[in-house]
């Protein structure tokens, strides 16, 4: 199926080329880093966390989002959901994918990354964020792909699969979970130090996460044969306004305390 990534029209490669590019000037800024250490942008003691995190922190909603996807198909079975769940698991992996390129650049040396899993430590969030984050980018990788497989096949997926998307589900929480933990568990920065923040991460994680996809699914039915559908888009957008109300609400509930 990875022959499929070769062949496209002009306003494909036209991406490619421009995705190619700025992947290229990323990486020649990382080499800036990795000479000059991580000064450079601009963090230090007292600022400690940047673009790295804050990107992380966005990005690890996104591929949280997909369950709320995977439940109303799976759990519920929602038909409708077939095509754009398919979306969601491989959005989820590009999503995840980043998030562990943040964390390599913000680590500073390569070798500190190894490190978390050649010395894990039961008693660091790192260690648990970067566990999580792994197996989940695994079991949206397997899942994506036996779906699509049985997506082109006109057949239901593999039995095997099915445990996998069940145990996906509160992975799903979990990721999210545990980067808010990476905040609330800092006692030095007393802004977050909250008990709702992982709540608050999840609600803005799939109010933010599927309002991303239907952009997505919009962008992928102008401009290719692939088609979500109507309706499977206005369930998503009515998903996104729920949770959006919840993260208002947790919003409204901290300004109080």
């Amino acid at each position: 199926m990875l022959d499929k990534a070769l062949k496209g029209g002009k306003k494909y490669w036209t991406l490619v080329i421009i995705l190619a590019a700025m992947s290229g000037v990323g990486v020649l800024t990382y080499l800036q880093q990795l000479k000059y250490g991580l000064g450079i942008t601009g963090m230090s003691r007292d600022v400690s966390w940047g673009f790295y995190i804050s990107q992380f922190t966005f990005l690890v909603g996104v591929a949280a989002s997909a369950v709320m996807l995977v439940i109303p198909y799976y759990l519920h079975h929602f038909k409708k959901f077939s095509k754009i769940v398919i979306l969601g698991e491989f959005l989820a992996v590009a999503a995840v994918t980043m998030c562990m390129l943040f964390i390599f650049v913000d680590m500073g040396q390569p070798m500190r990354i190894m490190n978390v899993f050649l010395y894990p430590t039961p008693n660091s969030i790192l260690f648990w964020d970067a566990t999580v984050l792994s197996g989940y980018l695994l079991l949206n990788i397997t899942i994506g792909w036996a779906t699509l497989h049985a997506e082109k096949r006109g057949t239901a997926p593999a039995s095997w699969v099915k445990p996998l998307i069940y145990l996906s589900i509160p992975w799903a929480v979990s990721i999210h979970t545990v980067t808010a933990f990476l905040y609330a568990g800092l006692p030095g920065r007393h802004f977050w130090l909250t008990a709702i923040m992982a709540a608050r991460f999840l609600a803005s994680a799939f109010s933010g996460g599927p309002a991303l996809l239907i952009i997505l699914a919009l962008i992928v039915r102008k401009n290719t044969k692939f088609d979500p559908g109507k309706e499977p888009i206005q369930a998503v957008a009515k998903i996104v306004t729920y949770a959006m109300i919840a993260n208002v609400f947790f919003i409204l509930l901290e300004i109080f305390t």
